[in-house]
C-alpha cells in the first residue's frame, strides 16, 4: 500500500512539473516605432505608418461624428465638452469600447459605446519583429457640441 502511494505521489509530482514546463510564455515586448499600427479601411494606401496612424485616428473621429449626426441627442448643460475615448483593437481587428474620460455622463458613455460598435473591422496591429498580430489600446480626444 505504501509503495502504491509513493508511486502515485511521484507520478503526480512529475505531471505538475510537465504542465509548468509546457506553458506557452508570451514575450514581454513594448511597442516599437517599426511596428505596424492598426489600419482603418481606406488608410492602407498611405505611404508611412505615421500617415496610416493619422488616417486611423481621423477616420475613427469622423465615424464617431457621423454616428452622432445620424443619432443626435441633446447634451446635458453640465456635460463635458470634450472627452477622451478609450478603445482597444484586438488581434482580429475588432474595435472594442473601454470607456471615456470623464465618465460621469451616462448618456455620452452609452452613445460612445454604440458609435464604437458601428466601426468596421480593420487590419490589426502587428509586432513586426515577431510577425504576430497584437492587441493595442489607445485614447482619442473627441470634441462634443450641440
Amino acid at each position: 500500500m505504501f509503495r502504491a502511494f509513493f508511486i502515485g505521489l511521484i507520478l503526480l509530482a512529475n505531471a505538475c512539473n510537465q504542465t509548468d514546463a509546457e506553458q506557452i510564455r508570451k514575450p514581454n515586448t513594448s511597442w516599437q516605432s517599426t511596428d505596424q499600427p492598426p489600419v482603418y479601411p481606406g488608410c492602407e494606401d498611405r505611404e508611412s505608418t505615421a500617415a496610416q496612424w493619422d488616417c486611423f485616428q481621423a477616420s475613427i473621429s469622423r465615424s464617431v461624428g457621423v454616428y452622432f449626426t445620424d443619432n443626435p441627442f441633446s447634451l446635458n448643460p453640465n456635460a463635458p465638452r470634450a472627452v477622451v475615448l478609450h478603445v482597444v483593437v484586438d488581434q482580429r481587428g475588432k474595435v472594442q469600447f473601454k470607456g471615456i474620460e470623464p465618465d460621469n455622463d451616462i448618456a455620452i458613455l452609452e452613445a460612445m459605446q454604440m458609435a464604437i460598435e458601428k466601426l468596421p473591422t480593420m487590419s490589426p496591429a502587428t509586432k513586426t519583429n515577431l510577425g504576430v498580430t497584437t492587441r493595442v489600446q489607445f485614447r482619442i480626444p473627441i470634441q462634443l457640441q450641440n
